[in-house]
């Protein structure tokens, strides 16, 4: 008990936490921007897959970590103008839409990466690029608050830059009003003069770009190269996460959070002899057990409510 006490009230621990929170926090955000306007992401998983291997591939063509950022992002806004085309445009049920390009992305990156590579496991053999680790001055020679804030990949610090400009654009600006009345009740939004569609393109491309950060985070940062079907459902978790938070993004983050703790227990807990197919499990019972919480909480208030 003392072993698994020491592991878990560390910097350390608290580190962890960070690190495995960014693509949690990622895939929340491009749920959350989405689905506020109305259009659901349900490809978040997809296109943090293509981005993964995309970020990878374009940082090898280019030499250059960033632009293989740079490629990474365009795949995932290439991934959600063709979900907001084919959801806004040819009126495909944006659920099923989503689900195709989930099922494409996790069949192409492996064919692309056999053809590239020769194997179906992973790019070590590729001579790709990882996005800088920054040490912030004068924090890393704090003792504690250096050790967790300190040190995590360019990647982190940008993740939390961006939740605070997507909180301001939701709540500060006259667009982020224009995707929550788009998502509220669109006939009344259209009455008032917002162009429904034009707000959900725009949504679903910001929703794309989040959403491949986070899985150029993964083979470029997290990882130094792209291993299949590295996602591992984080953006299931990131939808989830953004389901629970109702419309609110102050509690989309906070449950995001609560999921990378559990996460982070599992990376911790690695190092132990404990099994690792049982550890494997926190994350996902984790997500299950809050999601049954969420459902009977909201069976409860509606049940209250018919009374």
């Amino acid at each position: 008990m003392e072993q698994y006490k020491d592991l878990i009230f560390s910097a350390s621990f608290f580190f962890v936490i960070i690190r495995v929170c960014v693509p949690l926090m990622f895939a929340s955000m491009s749920a959350y921007t989405a689905n506020l306007s109305g259009l659901p992401n349900i490809a978040v998983e997809g296109i943090m897959l293509i981005a993964a291997i995309m970020g990878v591939l374009g940082s090898v063509w280019t030499h250059s970590a960033w632009l293989g950022l740079l490629v990474a992002i365009a795949s995932g806004i290439l991934m959600a103008l063709i979900l907001a085309f084919s959801a806004i445009k040819l009126k495909t049920t944006p659920i099923m839409g989503g689900i195709a390009l989930n099922v494409f992305a996790s069949s192409f990156t492996v064919f692309l990466l056999f053809v590239i590579t020769g194997s179906k496991g992973t790019t070590a053999s590729l001579p790709s690029k990882v996005l800088p680790t920054i040490h912030i001055p004068i924090i890393k020679d704090i003792p504690i608050l250096g050790e967790i804030i300190s040190g995590h990949n360019v990647l982190a610090y940008i993740c939390m830059i961006t939740a605070v400009l997507v909180y301001i654009l939701v709540y500060k600006t006259k667009f982020g009003l224009h995707m929550r009345a788009s998502g509220l009740d669109e006939n009344a939004a259209r009455s008032v003069g917002i162009n429904v569609n034009r707000v959900r393109f725009t949504s679903l491309i910001l929703s794309g770009i989040l959403a491949a950060m986070g899985g150029a985070y993964l083979s470029m940062g997290y990882l130094s190269f792209f291993t299949a079907n590295m996602t591992a459902s984080r953006g299931w978790i990131g939808i989830a996460a953004e389901a629970m938070g109702r419309g609110n993004f102050i509690t989309v983050l906070l449950t995001t959070l609560v999921f990378g703790v559990f996460d982070a227990i599992t990376n911790v807990l690695s190092l132990t002899n404990l099994p690792s197919e049982l550890l494997q499990t926190i994350p996902y019972l984790a997500v299950f057990f809050a999601i049954i919480a969420y459902s009977i909480k909201e069976y409860n208030k509606k049940k209250r409510n018919n009374a």
